[in-house]
Order: C-alpha cells, then sequence, then structure tokens
C-alpha cells in the first residue's frame, strides 16, 4: 500500500518520517482505490459525484472570501452553509471520489478549492467562515478531516501545511471546557469527535503536535462506560446523548488503538459495537430517534411521538468507520453485519438530493406510517457527510492479508488485488439480495495458491453451499465467522456461493411481542396499504405463511388475506410514499404528519415538522375519532397556540421547554366518536421563560380508546 492510500482505517508503515502503527490491523482494506462498484452502489455513487461536481466553487468559497475581505463573486448557498458549515466535509467528499472512481477531476476540485480557501487563512491561522462561529471544535475538526484526505488521496502535500496553520490556532484557541453529552457552542460543539482525526495526521505527519493534541480530547468520561462494560448504565450520567457524534466519538477509540497498541482501546470499541447492537440499532441498522441516544424504552415511545428516527447520512458513516476498524484491527467478519444493514437499510435506502441542497437527512419509522422526503433546510451536516459516506463504499467491500481475499459485502463490483506473485482480478457478479447467489471468477496471468474468505452472516438461515467450476466444494468455517476455500487457483475459475435467506422478525424489545419489523435476511422490509393501518392484518407469529411472494417481483410479497397489501424492501420506496416499517396492532391508530393539516398565514415546511413564529398564524386539522393527540416539539425560544374543537376554543398549548428539541404531546380525549375540526392560533404572547415565540407541529395521530 503506497504513502497516500486508505488513510481512512489503516494508515502504511512508516516512510518518509511517518510513525509505525503500534496497533496492528489483522486484515486492510484496499483503501478506497482498486475496487470498482456495480448495480445499484454504483448508481448512488455516480449520481452523488456527479452531482457535487456540479457545485460551482466559487459559491463553496464565498463566505471564507467575505470574511477575509477578498472578492467574493459566487452565489450564497443559503441554508445552513455558513451556520453549519461542511466545507471541509466536501474537501473529504472529493478526494475520497477522485480515489474511488479514479477520475482526477475530483482531486483537481479538492485541491483548487483547498487553495482557495486557505487564501483566507488569517495569519494567526484563524480559518472559520464567520468571524465569531459557534461551533468551533466541529468545524475545526470537519477542516482537519478535509485535508488530511486531500493529502491522502490527492497527494498535496500543502494540506498539511495548512493543518499545521490552523491546528496551532486551534492550539491556542479552543476551548478545553469538555462539557459531558453537550453538542453545542465553543464549550461544546462535538469536541469529543476531534481525537480520531487529529491520531490520522499524527499518522500522516509524524508531527507528535497531533498525537498530544489528540489525547486532550479523547471522551474518557463517556468512553469509560465501555470499557468496564457498563453501556447500560450510560444514562446514569445526565447530558443529551447526541446520536451522530456519541457514536462517531467512538472512532477516536480505533485511531488511539493504532496510534499507542494500547489493548484497552480495542476492548472498549469491541464493548461499544455490542451495547449499540444489542440496546440501541433499529431493525435497519440506524439508531438516534430525534438524533439522542437513550433507554429502550424511549425508543419505544419514539415510534409513536417521533417522526426522526435515525440520522440517515452521519450516522451511516459513523457505523461504517466503527465496523471497518473492527473488522480491519480484530480480523473478525461479524463486524461486517452493521455495515451491511447500513448499507442496505440506511445510506443505500435514501432518495436523491434536490438541486437547492436539501438531503435526506431522517429515515422514519412511526407506527402510524412514515414517508421518505429530504430536508427542508438546504446544505445541512449531512450534505457534507453524504459524499463521503457514498465515496467509501468502494471501501467496505474487501479486505486482504498476505495470503488470503476477504469479502466482506456481497454486491455487484470487482477488486485489483497486488499480490507478491502477481495482480489478481476478482469480479462478483450477483444481483444480492434480490438474489441470493453469488459468483466470483478470477483472473490472473498464472496460476496461484491464496484463499478467498467470505463473511458469515449473522440472518443466515441455513449453512452456505459453494461450488468450484460448477462442482460441490467444501468450506472451512473459521473462528473468526469466515468461511473460506484455499487452493491454487487459476485463470477463469469461478467461486459460486447459495446464501440461504428467509423471513424473519426483529422485535424491538426482545421481551415483548411488539413494535416489530419483517425482515428477509439482512433487507428491512415496509409495508404498503392501500386501506387502513396494516398492522392487525399481519399475523408476525406466522409470517412465513401470511405473505404470498409476488410473481416476477423480486423480495416482494402480498398479504395472503388483503393483496392490496404490499411489503417489499425499505430501499424500493420512493419520495412521499407512504410505508409502515415497524408494526403495533396495539398501536395503530390513525397516524398522519403535520402535512395533513392545512396552514395560513406565515410557516415554515422543516421537514419534521411546520413552524411559525408570526402571531396569527393558523392551521386546521380534521379527523374521524373520538379523541386526538398532538405531537410537537419543546424548545427554550417556544411559544403559545390557542387550541378549538370545532371551533370552540379547549383551551392553550404552551410549547416553552428548557430542554431544546425535546418530542411532547397533548391529547384530547373523551369526544363523541365522528368528525371534528382542531384548529390552531400563534398567540402573540409567551411565557415570561422563553426566548421566543415559534411554534411546531409535527404530528397528529387519532386515539384508540383504552390504548
Amino acid at each position: 500500500m503506497g504513502l497516500l492510500a486508505a488513510l481512512s482505517l489503516a494508515t502504511p508503515a512508516a516512510v518518509g518520517g511517518m510513525p509505525e502503527p503500534k496497533g496492528k490491523p489483522v486484515i486492510e482494506p484496499f483503501g478506497g482505490t482498486g475496487v470498482t462498484l456495480g448495480g445499484n452502489l454504483r448508481r448512488q455513487f455516480d449520481e452523488v459525484c456527479e452531482y457535487y461536481l456540479r457545485i460551482p466553487n466559487d459559491d463553496l468559497l464565498k463566505p471564507y472570501r467575505v470574511r477575509a475581505g477578498k472578492p467574493a463573486p459566487g452565489a450564497d448557498l443559503g441554508g445552513c452553509y455558513v451556520g453549519h458549515n461542511p466545507f471541509g466535509q466536501f474537501l473529504a467528499g472529493y478526494a475520497r471520489m477522485s480515489a474511488a472512481s479514479g477520475d482526477k477531476v475530483y482531486a483537481a476540485k479538492a485541491t483548487a478549492l483547498m487553495h482557495g480557501w486557505a487564501e483566507c487563512i488569517e495569519p494567526d491561522g484563524f480559518f472559520f467562515a464567520e468571524r465569531n462561529p459557534q461551533l468551533i471544535p466541529y468545524y475545526y475538526e470537519k477542516m482537519v478531516g478535509g485535508l488530511l484526505d486531500v493529502y491522502a488521496y490527492c497527494g498535496d502535500r500543502k494540506a498539511l501545511d495548512y493543518l499545521g496553520r490552523i491546528t496551532a490556532w486551534a492550539v491556542k484557541n479552543v476551548s478545553r471546557v469538555r462539557l459531558y453529552a453537550t453538542p453545542t457552542g465553543n464549550d461544546g460543539g462535538e469536541w469529543y469527535t476531534l481525537s480520531e482525526n487529529l491520531y490520522r495526521a499524527y499518522l500522516l505527519s509524524g508531527d507528535p503536535m497531533y498525537r498530544d493534541f489528540a489525547a486532550v480530547w479523547e471522551y474518557t468520561d463517556y468512553w469509560g462506560f465501555f470499557t468496564e462494560n457498563r453501556g447500560a448504565d450510560i444514562f446514569s450520567k445526565p447530558g443529551w446523548y447526541h446520536a451522530y457524534s456519541h457514536v462517531n466519538s467512538l472512532n477516536g477509540l480505533a485511531a488511539a488503538y493504532r496510534v499507542n497498541g494500547n489493548p484497552t482501546y480495542l476492548e472498549t470499541l469491541k464493548n461499544a459495537y455490542d451495547y449499540l447492537q444489542a440496546n440501541q440499532c433499529w431493525a435497519t441498522g440506524g439508531y438516534g430517534p430525534n438524533e439522542s441516544l437513550m433507554p429502550r424504552e424511549g425508543l419505544v415511545k419514539a415510534l409513536s411521538e417521533s417522526a426522526n428516527h435515525f440520522e440517515t447520512q452521519c450516522g451511516s458513516w459513523a457505523g461504517f468507520k466503527i465496523s471497518k476498524s473492527l473488522l480491519s484491527l480484530t480480523g473478525d467478519a461479524r463486524y461486517g453485519d452493521w455495515t451491511e444493514r447500513l448499507l442496505l437499510n440506511g445510506i443505500g435506502a435514501s432518495i436523491p438530493m434536490t438541486g437547492d441542497g436539501r438531503v435526506f437527512y431522517y429515515s422514519g419509522y412511526n407506527l402510524g406510517g412514515a414517508a421518505k422526503r429530504n430536508l427542508n433546510a438546504a446544505w445541512p451536516c449531512c450534505s457534507g457527510t453524504r459524499p463521503q459516506a457514498i465515496a467509501d463504499y468502494h471501501d467496505l467491500i474487501y479486505f486482504r492479508d498476505a495470503d488470503s481475499l476477504y469479502v466482506n459485502l456481497f454486491t455487484e463490483s470487482s477488486v485489483v488485488w497486488d499480490r507478491h506473485d502477481g495482480q489478481v482480478v476478482v469480479a462478483q457478479h450477483t444481483r444480492f439480495p434480490e438474489s441470493n447467489t453469488i459468483e466470483l471468477r478470477v483472473s490472473l496471468p498464472h496460476s496461484s495458491r491464496f484463499g478467498i474468505r467470505l463473511r458469515v452472516p449473522g440472518w443466515l438461515a441455513g449453512p452456505l453451499q459453494a461450488r468450484v467450476n460448477g462442482r460441490a466444494a467444501a468450506l472451512t468455517l473459521d473462528a473468526r465467522h469466515w468461511a473460506g476455500i484455499e487452493r491454487k487457483w487459476k485463470d477463469g475459475d469461478c467461486l459460486t456461493l447459495e446464501l440461504p435467506m428467509n423471513l424473519w422478525v426483529s422485535r424491538l424489545d426482545p421481551a415483548r411481542d411488539y413494535p416489530a419489523a419483517i425482515l428477509y435476511g439482512p433487507v428491512a422490509l415496509a409495508v404498503r396499504s392501500l386501506g387502513t393501518n396494516p398492522a392487525a392484518q399481519i399475523d408476525l407469529a406466522q409470517v412465513q405463511t401470511v405473505l404470498t411472494p409476488s410473481p416476477a417481483e423480486s423480495l416482494t410479497w402480498t398479504l395472503a388475506a388483503d393483496p392490496s397489501v404490499l411489503v417489499r424492501p425499505f430501499y424500493a420506496f420512493k419520495e412521499e410514499e407512504k410505508y409502515f416499517l415497524y408494526l403495533d396492532p396495539t398501536k395503530a391508530a390513525a397516524w398522519a404528519p403535520y402535512k395533513a393539516a392545512t396552514y395560513s398565514g406565515n410557516w415554515v415546511d422543516f421537514n419534521g415538522w411546520m413552524t411559525s413564529s408570526t402571531p396569527g398564524s393558523a392551521a386546521e386539522y380534521s379527523f374521524e375519532g373520538a379523541g386526538i393527540r398532538v405531537h410537537y416539539f419543546r424548545y427554550d425560544d417556544a411559544g403559545r397556540l390557542e387550541v378549538s374543537l370545532d371551533g370552540k376554543v379547549l383551551g392553550i398549548l404552551d410549547e416553552y421547554g428548557s430542554k431544546r428539541g425535546e418530542p411532547a404531546f397533548v391529547d384530547y380525549p373523551g369526544l363523541t366518536y365522528g368528525r371534528h375540526t382542531l384548529g390552531f392560533r400563534l398567540l402573540p404572547d409567551k411565557t415570561e421563560a422563553s426566548k421566543g415565540c415559534f411554534v411546531n407541529l409535527a404530528a397528529f395521530e387519532t386515539l384508540i380508546p383504552g390504548g
């Protein structure tokens, strides 16, 4: 592996003053090079590359040039671009696209943007887009990652010079308060994600400044729960456990282990992985409703009380990195299962971005139904994470050691493997998961002995079956969950695999029958109903028999008792197409999103709720039933709504709360069954403690008597 390869995980041995990593990998990925995608992953990768290539450089650089007093001819991108600036992530995305595609146009864009930005660095190293940035640790960490990737994947040495300048500023100016479980401000700002990229900087540059600065930001108060294997007690220490950043901070454990080789870091990461899988992950592999880690009971409640269940782009990226690190550093294939679920049901199931920078931010799994839609605000953090994560698909499929090729993901692709005795090309042909057949075809200049090892997934419904050149072949299973064949391979040899898959049910709480989701192998399935909520119609205890395969449609079933109920992969659902992913017949109320109401006055669609701060703004929602639940979010700058039923005032809904973004609801039960209209009007006054008068409406749920 060359100097500039694969710095997302493995760092090459000491070259030109680079330090030798003390935490050694067991197997290594290919560093984003030598791998070619096919099928759905290729289509998504190409779409993302084309989208980001067309963003004008002047637009991306404008806020930096304005702050520096330089000519700034670009257009304002608007949205969150400055307030949540993802510029460093864009640099990383372009650099990784260049390595993954082999197309230098992305490297040229990355380096041009980097040098344009560097012209705006002030003499003391201040580099931010705003004079008074609100998330200093967050912005700095993103720039560190972007500069490292431009150096690692594009070969521009100036990236390290720029990194040294801004890090000298950060060492001097970034607050060391290190507040626990807080996401905002100079004293917060996700400081606990800093150590990962700073340790990477040390391994790339050999400069101990980065190693020493990384050690400052190790999140020991949080990591300690997993060091002692006390993950279930994590919430005994109060705070807001922002899901993405608290999961992403765990990548600092892997980086620290590579630098110093202390096995405690690796054991802590393994414990944290197991905790997340057992206690925080949905059936899709996602996590963090309303961007929060929480006790299991909170997850169950969130399925009824929230529309936002997984921060899809950022959450997938953090999971990819953890899984890749553990695969490499332990050699254990079981860590690849999370990668697969996130790829199929997380970021790989997201819809394309809109032209104005709106991205698929949240996946929703509400028991009353959900639909895919992009965030209303343009250019949020996830718009920066998306190109990094999707470019990194190339680095998740294949791994290697001196003697074997390891196949982690089953997907149309190929890999070029440079071995000591010549180059080997392995092409994987499959329509997985629509088909359970995998073909691996070997091309090489002369016969060579090596192993091909395949991840044994945890979802398998039976033993793997293998054939070599059409003849049955025995697979050797090892303690690290790989099934392999070692032989002398010849040019044109074909290894064929069959991976048995069945329908199965994943329960959010193993002690309860519901809520539950249906899967086929690793694929989370969602239900489309042309009538009422389908939860009560599907007997999950008999899922194998109540669902009938749809002829000539892969991974598609209909309900035998009601063919209008269609079951198919979550990834197959399109924008605004309603689905039910988690089912619970005891909570099968008529749930409607905020868009079901009619609005008058000055409202803004914030993708997840409608919000207004203009007194007199009104809304109406009509329903049929004997009670209604109104979902909203509490904020410290929230105002009050007058609520009426069928034209008669019911009371006041005060949405103020000291904890920002806390999900809440109010019930209006005991009505005469029938058709009713609920009305809302924003009042000009507010509670004294509130900083503003913003209100929001998130969803409406028709109540079931006794439910």
